[in-house]
C-alpha cells in the first residue's frame, strides 16, 4: 500500500475527524472532549494552524465562567459539533474502538 503524504492541514482535519468520531461513540464523554483532546496535540506540534490550532485557541474558554456567553465559547461548541458530526470516516470498527479507548 502506498504511502500517503497529506500537507499539514489536511492531515489535521483527519485528525479532528477521528477523535470527533471516536468521542461520538463513548457515551461519558466531556461535552468538549474533541476540542480539549485535539488541544493537547497543539504544543507538541510547535501550534499549528488547522483543526489542532483552532481547538487550541478554543479550549482556553472552555473553563472561564467569564466566558460563558461570549463568542469564544460559541465557537468551541460550533467547532466541537463540528468535529463529532461532520463527514464521518469509513473506518474500521477495531480501530475506531482502539481509539475511543484513548480518548479522554
Amino acid at each position: 500500500m502506498p504511502l500517503l503524504i497529506c500537507p499539514a492541514d489536511e492531515a489535521s482535519e483527519l485528525v479532528g475527524r477521528l477523535v470527533g468520531q471516536a468521542v461520538s461513540a463513548r457515551t461519558d464523554a466531556d461535552e468538549f472532549a474533541t476540542v480539549r483532546e485535539l488541544a493537547r496535540l497543539s504544543p507538541d506540534l510547535d501550534y499549528p494552524g488547522g483543526v489542532i490550532g483552532d481547538a487550541y485557541y478554543a479550549s482556553e474558554w472552555l473553563d472561564c465562567e467569564c466566558h460563558a456567553d461570549s463568542p469564544e465559547r460559541d465557537a468551541a461548541v460550533a467547532l466541537e459539533a463540528t468535529l463529532r458530526t461532520s463527514n464521518p470516516l469509513d473506518i474500521d470498527p477495531g480501530l475506531l474502538s482502539a481509539v475511543t479507548a484513548t480518548v479522554v
